[in-house]
């Protein structure tokens, strides 16, 4: 079993894996990528990540003319691992050339993609989240490279004792968790933002919407404020790492009674059932 990346098609050791410095990736952020898991050596949900994968390069405006040739990248690079459960990160990027904010349409896209042992984040009694103002892009719908904002609040999140940073924008209300969606039940109503370009299109979040129809539990889709989050009986993380993941208090205060609860847990074993039996 080994950690490997791979660049345009070429599979060596991460220490080895080297991306020239004009890339407008490394430049300018400019690119897309997808994070994707694995379990017992099966590649989780990688369709509904690739179909996600491919409307942020649309967004972006990056024609890929081997996408097919780089869905087989992936599958080569995984399988030559042989790491049971790993996370993959792959991202493309508009190519390398001379530094503007103009690129030229002889750009030859960058691939690059790595296969690392997944570190385990098991938080059985769930975790505590901490509010800042949402001052990302207006695109939080496509999966960029750019992830500053998100990385300073989750920085902060964790210096404040928390495990995630939960996101407010300038109307009051909460949109998402920095690497994570954020969800919510009440009165047996799973809440959660609209679908709309200030969030991404979490594929966790599609599992928990198919989840909730199978227990009877309805899937709404509104705008909650930060003092309606705080007043919610239960309220969890949904991530490709995170999985379903209790949130227990908010700015140091307890949501619902303070432990991970009974919807939540029962939507994290049918997630997890789902996994075993390869239902993506």
């Amino acid at each position: 079993m080994r950690e490997l990346a791979n660049i345009n098609g070429r599979i060596s050791s991460i220490q080895d894996a080297v991306i020239p410095a004009e890339d407008r990736g490394y430049l300018f952020g400019d690119g897309v990528y997808e994070v994707v898991r694995t379990y017992n050596s099966r590649i989780w949900a990688l369709d509904r990540h690739w179909h996600r994968f491919r409307r942020s390069l649309e967004e972006i405006q990056l024609d890929i003319d081997n996408l097919e040739e780089i869905h087989s990248w992936i599958l080569e690079t995984y399988q030559e691992s042989q790491i049971p459960n790993a996370t993959l990160y792959y991202q493309l990027t508009r190519g390398v050339g001379p530094r503007s904010h103009v690129w030229t349409e002889d750009l030859k896209p960058t691939f690059f993609m790595s296969v690392r042992r997944f570190e385990e984040r098991e938080y059985v009694g769930g975790v505590k989240v901490h509010s800042f103002p949402d001052q990302r892009w207006g695109r939080c719908d496509i999966k960029s490279l750019n992830l500053l904002p998100n990385v300073l609040v989750k920085q902060q999140a964790r210096k404040l004792g928390g495990y995630e940073a939960l996101l407010v924008n300038d109307q009051g209300h909460v949109t998402e968790g920095s690497s994570s969606a954020i969800m919510a039940i009440a009165n047996d109503t799973i809440v959660v933002p609209p679908r709309s370009p200030s969030i991404l299109p979490s594929i966790t979040r599609e599992f928990v919407r198919e989840i909730a129809l199978e227990i009877n539990l309805t899937f709404q889709e509104r705008w909650l404020s930060l003092a309606e989050f705080g007043t919610v009986s239960e309220a969890f993380l949904a991530g490709t790492g995170d999985e379903i993941m209790g949130i227990t208090h908010l700015n140091g205060k307890v949501i619902g009674t303070g432990k991970v609860g009974v919807h939540t847990q029962n939507i994290l074993r049918r997630y997890r059932e789902r996994i075993n039996q390869q239902q993506d």
